[in-house]
């Protein structure tokens, strides 16, 4: 994306499609992966690279504080939102197919 618009089109502008087309079709992805600690580094150091490339910074304290300012939580934070409002979802569900995977086990993945 970055190497389409990133010339033509302001950090504001970047930034929003990264957060509205790029983070939830990854996050998609990773609601019913269960991640290790290191795995969800890995991710958001991808995210740390965006934002590094779309201000021309290497400084990770200029990085947060853009990530603060566009309201783009941390990929932990965010995961567990989505999961807890996944399995909030799964669990008041009238479909028979979530009834029968709201097990204990299976939430347990969520």
């Amino acid at each position: 994306m970055f190497g389409k618009v990133g010339c033509c089109a302001s950090e504001k502008v970047i930034v929003e499609l990264l957060k509205m087309k790029c983070l939830p079709v990854l996050f998609y992805g990773l609601e019913f992966c269960p991640l290790s600690k290191s795995r969800i580094k890995s991710v958001d150091f991808a995210v740390n690279s965006d934002f590094s490339k779309i201000f021309s910074t290497k400084s990770q304290d200029i990085i947060d504080n853009w990530r603060t300012v566009f309201n783009c939580q941390p990929l932990a934070e965010s995961l567990s939102i989505r999961k807890k409002n996944l399995s909030s979802e799964y669990i008041n569900s009238r479909n028979i197919i979530c009834r029968i995977f709201n097990t204990e086990e299976f939430n347990s993945l969520l």
